[in-house]
Parts: structure tokens; C-alpha cells; sequence
């Protein structure tokens, strides 16, 4: 077999395996949802802010894991980057990627309030709300979904792509990064808030390469967590200090 037809079979594959991925996710945040609806959080929550959401996405993080056992059960496949590891790129990465989202997001409110175009909370920013919806973001938006659209996705690609060259691992990274995209799409609806889909490719790029150059899923989680508690804390600072 030619050189050239091993290349076509290989990312044929890869098309295959990338709408399996897509299922699997596409699943597994719809059986987060289901489990997460079984549940009365009003006690605790009752702007429906953070426990069904929290709920949702603990779930999902723990499909995310069983997928990884059963893989590395049933072809060794344990490069996953989940181990933690001091990296000091990755810690330069995170520290980057954090001033550049104050900057952005700076700019934001000041022009938004020179244009009068800020889109703020309808909801009261009492001590609840706002632990409750900053706690699930630095907690668990990060972990649940770098491990489920980063970790789990890259990983197999590239394991169907042995061995995996610099364009493989690009191509990984941005293949995990449209799944992302389309995980903001609300499907059952045929709603695409673009604005939403393409900010989370392009951060899905970011998370995707600090994890090749890093080796770990632990940066990409803290950048995702922390890009969440800026734009949402953000909002609050906004929020109060306008009053």
C-alpha cells in the first residue's frame, strides 16, 4: 500500500471517529441534562442559577471517565493527559491567556457603556447567586468539559492517527476545537448563537494547543475555568458598580 493511499485511509478514519465523538458528547450533555432534571434544587437555589447545571455537568464529567477506562482497558490508550504536572509554560500560558481576557473584556464594558450595549443578569446579585455561579464555574466548567472536549477527543484522534506528525496533532486540536463549537449549539432547537459558537472555537484552539505543548489537561482546565469567573464576575462588577 502507497504512502499516499495509507494518508487518505488514515483521515478517512479520523472522519469517522470525529462523528462518533460527536455522538458521545452530544449524549452524554443529554444525559447530564435528563439526570440533572430528576432533582428539586429549589431550597437551594431558586433562580435555577447553579445546582441543575452543577448537577449536569458532574455527570458528564463522570461519563467522560468511563469512556476513558473502558478505552484504556480495551486498547491501552492512556495518554490522557489527566496526570497533574508542574509545567512552566503552561503556567506562562495560563497567565497570558488570562491578561489578554481582563484586556478584552475591559474594553468591553467600557465600550459597551459608551455604546450602551451591555447585555447584563436578570437575576439578583445577592451572596448566593453569586457564590453559586462563580463556584460552579471555577469548580467545574473547567474540568468537566476540557476533559470531555479536549482530553478524550484529542487523545483518540491522535491515536488513530499513529504516528501522529505536527500537521496530525494541528488537526487534532482543531477538530476538538469545531466539536466544542458545535457543543453551544442547541440542537434539539436548530439554535446557533454564532457569536457564542465561534468564541468558543477559537478558545477551544487555545485550550487544544496548551495541552500539546503542556502534556497536561490541568492548564487548559484552569484557563477554561478562570476565562468563565472573568467574563461572569466581570458582568457582576458591571452590574454593581453601575447601579
Amino acid at each position: 500500500m502507497t504512502k499516499n493511499k495509507i494518508s487518505v485511509n488514515k483521515y478517512i478514519i479520523v472522519t469517522g471517529v470525529t462523528v462518533i465523538l460527536f455522538a458521545i458528547q452530544f449524549l452524554f450533555s443529554r444525559l447530564g441534562w435528563l439526570v440533572a432534571s430528576l432533582f428539586d434544587y429549589s431550597a437551594i437555589d431558586q433562580d435555577s442559577l447553579f445546582a441543575e447545571v452543577t448537577v449536569h455537568h458532574i455527570v458528564q464529567l463522570l461519563c467522560s471517565f468511563s469512556v476513558i477506562g473502558v478505552l484504556y482497558k480495551i486498547k491501552n490508550i492512556d495518554r490522557f493527559k489527566l496526570r497533574p504536572k508542574y509545567d512552566s509554560k503552561g503556567l506562562k500560558y495560563t497567565v497570558i491567556f488570562c491578561s489578554v481576557l481582563l484586556v478584552y473584556y475591559t474594553v468591553v464594558y467600557i465600550a459597551g457603556t459608551f455604546f450602551h450595549s451591555i447585555n447584563t443578569f436578570d437575576y439578583d446579585l445577592n451572596a448566593r447567586n453569586m457564590i453559586g455561579t462563580l463556584g460552579f464555574q471555577l469548580f467545574l466548567s473547567g474540568p468537566s468539559e476540557e476533559v470531555l472536549f479536549r482530553s478524550l477527543p484529542i487523545t483518540v484522534l491522535l491515536y488513530c492517527m499513529q504516528p501522529a506528525n505536527r500537521k496530525d496533532r494541528v488537526i487534532a486540536v482543531v477538530i476538538a476545537a469545531f466539536l466544542f463549537g458545535l457543543g453551544h449549539i442547541n440542537i434539539m432547537t436548530f439554535y446557533i448563537p454564532w457569536f457564542q459558537v465561534c468564541y468558543a472555537f477559537v478558545l477551544g484552539l487555545v485550550y487544544g494547543f496548551v495541552l500539546i505543548k503542556t502534556n497536561s489537561i490541568i492548564y487548559p482546565m484552569i484557563m477554561h475555568s478562570l476565562s468563565n469567573v472573568i467574563s461572569v464576575g466581570g458582568c457582576y462588577l458591571y452590574m454593581l458598580f453601575m447601579k
